[in-house]
């Protein structure tokens, strides 16, 4: 499967919100979580989405709405 990451963030309810878009999409998401787990939000970091290659051109319109990666 070749990823490609689709959204980054480090707030957690715009992960959430965009994993939840994808799922109602039916299109499966690889999360990688960048964060400290000792000290969210406070030490940088980041969560980011990736989806397959062929999935590319139908996730990015339904997060355009959200800010991009």
């Amino acid at each position: 499967m070749d990823r490609v990451k689709i959204y980054t963030s480090n707030i957690q309810i715009e992960i959430m919100d965009a994993k939840n878009i994808l799922h109602e999409a039916g299109i499966n998401f690889f999360e990688i979580n960048k964060m400290d787990s000792s000290y969210a939000g406070m030490l940088g970091g980041s969560i980011e989405l990736y989806v397959d290659k062929k999935d590319v051109e139908k996730a990015l319109p339904l997060l355009a709405d959200l800010k991009q990666a």
